[in-house]
């Protein structure tokens, strides 16, 4: 993208694995130039498969449209060479634990000291100062300390299992987005940076639909969530996600299924008789789905009646539908790497960041030659010495 909302803003992007590189490839996405640094030992997620063309399809999700560079941070010239960009920098972002960077004299005080428009954003698991700020944390943790765990087995009325996706990770990059636009919103007005401190626990109780509830009291399942909602199978074996609690929604199904009979059974005339006897609901549904020999023929019959349905579907599954294609849901920077597109359209024409991710240390020369000055002399002096270094 050659001109976004973000284009001209500086960010350098210390983060690994995936809330930093999340809100960062969002950065870039916006049409910030973002430059990725990263240590000799690379980003774990380089070697998450699948690889194609030696990118890691994971890792290329969240660093596309970055440049990358590659510095050994016990190098005192690097050290100095990075708190000289910093100068330069709008945005500087990082998820390690509370004061790793400083100790190599690259902390918040320290570079807003020398760049008082700077803003330096830190995401960990629990916050930069407090009694749990130096404990490793990662989502699967935050998710158990955080009440996320918790609440699906409430919600499910089930025993307590871990998730499967990274959404502490995921909603802590939202929301550190979030929160660095808003951050260079003030910059305009006021001319001053700041330290941005996200902390995945807050992220995950913030986010929490059902927080508010739990905090003020509500205990065992709510018959109202979305874990209440059924899955249904039809004739031709598609499985069907619906909306709602179908006790709640029951007469919109009686209409559906043109059975106004069923309003008169005392089991399904009431909705709290209709919570005790959801199985039997289910079962009703359940039967109705499968005389049905297609989604289409489906939703023919239950959309009239403002129920909500969809197909269940793989990822891969949904993006070879004409609604993918009609907008543009992913983007191919490499052949066979397929990325998701930014989420969003904009009338002011294309928005995201199109080229593939980058390889560890690949833009070495080409960054610090541009933004520091720096002439082939002195790259070469520290490529020799391992100061900086790309794969091979």
């Amino acid at each position: 993208m050659r001109d976004g909302p973000l284009s001209g803003v500086l960010v350098l992007d210390f983060s690994r694995v995936l809330a930093g590189p999340f809100c960062a490839r969002m950065l870039a996405d916006q049409g910030a130039e973002v430059i990725k640094i990263e240590p000799p030992q690379p980003d774990i997620t380089r070697t998450a498969p699948p690889i194609v063309d030696g990118l890691s399809a994971y890792y290329s999700q969240f660093n596309a449209g970055k440049l990358g560079v590659s510095v050994d941070l016990s190098d005192p010239e690097v050290v100095s060479l990075l708190g000289t960009l910093s100068e330069s920098a709008d945005v500087l972002l990082e998820n390690f634990r509370p004061g790793v960077l400083a100790r190599h004299g690259l902390g918040a005080d320290r570079l807003r000291a020398r760049n008082p428009r700077l803003i330096y954003c830190s995401i960990s698991g629990y916050g930069q100062s407090g009694p749990w700020a130096n404990r490793r944390a990662y989502a699967p943790v935050v998710h158990g300390e955080a009440g996320v765990l918790a609440s699906n087995a409430r919600l499910h009325d089930s025993p307590v299992r871990q998730e499967a996706l990274s959404h502490a990770d995921i909603q802590s990059g939202l929301m550190a987005m979030g929160a660095i636009g808003a951050a260079l919103f003030d910059r305009e007005r006021t001319g001053c940076g700041q330290h941005l401190d996200i902390s995945l626990a807050d992220v995950s109780v913030y986010t929490n639909e059902f927080s508010g509830p739990e905090l003020s009291g509500q205990t065992g399942p709510a018959g109202y969530a979305g874990a209440a909602s059924i899955l249904l199978t039809l004739g031709d074996g598609t499985i069907v996600a619906t909306q709602g609690n179908p006790a709640d929604n029951f007469r919109q199904w009686v209409r559906a299924m043109e059975r106004p009979d069923l309003l008169e059974d005392p089991r399904f005339a009431r909705y709290p008789a209709r919570l005790l006897h959801r199985a039997e609901i289910d079962a009703l549904l359940y039967e109705f789905a499968r005389g049905f020999a297609s989604f289409a023929a489906f939703h023919e019959a239950v959309d009239p009646h403002r129920i909500a349905i969809g197909v269940i579907r793989t990822v891969a599954e949904l993006a070879r539908t004409e609604w993918a294609e009609d907008r543009g849901l992913v983007f191919e920077p490499v052949e066979g790497l397929r990325l998701p597109r930014v989420p969003y359209r904009s009338t002011r024409g294309e928005i995201g960041a199109w080229s593939r991710a980058p390889r560890r240390g690949e833009h070495n020369r080409e960054a610090f030659a541009r933004l520091l000055g720096l002439d082939d002399a002195a790259l070469d002096r520290l490529e020799e010495r391992g100061a900086l270094s790309r794969a091979p």
